[in-house]
């Protein structure tokens, strides 16, 4: 576990399918429901929760746009709100910020879409213009051009809990002196072979026919979740207001998938931050068992707690490999906000926020 009480957040970026900003995620949040009416459609043709309000135009460049991956454009968009959220001009810095970016799907699009060609009508077919974007870390590539981010940078690629891996990086960069300024970033973009892959592996109907409200069955989505994370000393030295201190996070894992294996090793992290009392709870299960069923037996065994509230429903899994989770825990003003990250194997997070404000 990592005590990180001389950490805060001081910005807040959200590219959600719900819209962008923090309006748009507070509402959707509030009203508890997922923001398409037309869910069980959505689930059962294996469609994802799609950006389709994301709205770029003078946030990044023409000439760029059209040279970014999905995934890329979404964190850069992201990006662009929390620095303005932390009142923080990032090129200044230049060297001081680094970029620690989650993913699952990213580098995933441009893949697909490089390779079908190739394989249709051989080299002639692969554009080279699509190969950059091909790799994982292009976004944080492209973050640190667009931003003149110089301090260390590292890409996560996971399932649920890429985010908070990056997290973790962040912090130990920070609390090693490396960097004055983190920039954590989750970000994914729905593609074709993804939601082929979903409805192949029948990920999409899990738990029985999806229902509206029923929290039944898998919801894709995309976006990205973008958080600046400073010591304290730094932000107040600037005058920055934190929105949050990331008291502790911890990690335990574990090589059996075995779901007893599993709930231990998330139990464990969460024993590990010893909240005392807590105000808000943000789960990350996401409508199939074997993730809702660990917190569900965490939950059972803290009868004291308040009921946990799911974002992944509402907005869609992998729509940043996590991020969602974070970004959810600091939508609502709270003293002490416990944020549990399962996952289907592995890494099992858990974060203790305090001091929330809007």
């Amino acid at each position: 576990m990592i005590h990180a009480d001389d950490l805060v957040i001081t910005g807040l970026g959200l590219v959600l399918p719900c819209g962008d900003g923090l309006g748009a995620a507070q509402a959707s949040l509030a009203s508890g429901r997922p923001c398409f009416a037309d869910l069980a459609a959505v689930l059962g043709q294996g469609r994802g929760a799609a950006c389709t309000a994301f709205d770029p135009t003078g946030i990044i460049p023409p000439m760029q746009l059209r040279r970014l991956d999905r995934p890329s454009r979404f964190a850069w968009g992201a990006a662009h709100q929390a620095f303005r959220d932390a009142a923080l001009d990032p090129r200044p810095l230049g060297e001081g910020i680094a970029v620690a970016v989650g993913t699952l799907t990213g580098g995933s699009e441009a893949s697909e879409a490089f390779m079908r060609p190739y394989l249709q009508r051989g080299p002639e077919g692969a554009s080279p213009l699509l190969f950059p974007n091909s790799v994982a870390n292009a976004a944080s590539g492209h973050l640190a051009l667009a931003f003149g981010l110089k301090g260390p940078s590292a890409t996560f690629v996971d399932r649920e809990n890429a985010t908070f891996g990056a997290l973790d990086q962040a912090v130990r960069w920070l609390r090693a002196g490396l960097a004055e300024v983190a920039l954590v970033i989750g970000t994914d973009g729905l593609f074709p072979l993804l939601l082929d892959l979903c409805r192949g592996a029948r990920l999409l109907a899990r738990q029985g026919d999806p229902e509206v409200g029923s929290g039944r069955g898998f919801l894709p989505g995309e976006g990205a979740q973008a958080f600046v994370l400073e010591t304290r000393a730094h932000a107040t030295a600037r005058g920055a207001r934190p929105r949050a201190t990331l008291r502790a996070l911890a990690c335990r894992s574990t090589p059996d998938p075995a779901e007893d294996e599993r709930h231990s090793a998330l139990a464990g992290a969460v024993a590990a931050l010893g909240p005392a009392s807590l105000d808000r709870r943000i789960g990350g299960g996401n409508g199939l068992s074997r993730l809702d069923a660990l917190e569900a037996r965490l939950g059972s065994s803290h009868p004291g707690w308040p009921a946990a509230v799911h974002p992944k429903r509402l907005w869609g899994e992998f729509g940043g490999a996590g991020g969602q989770l974070l970004a959810a825990a600091l939508l609502e003003p709270a003293g002490r906000v416990l944020v549990t990250a399962p996952a289907s194997s592995g890494a099992q997070f858990a974060a203790l926020l305090e001091g929330v404000r809007l």
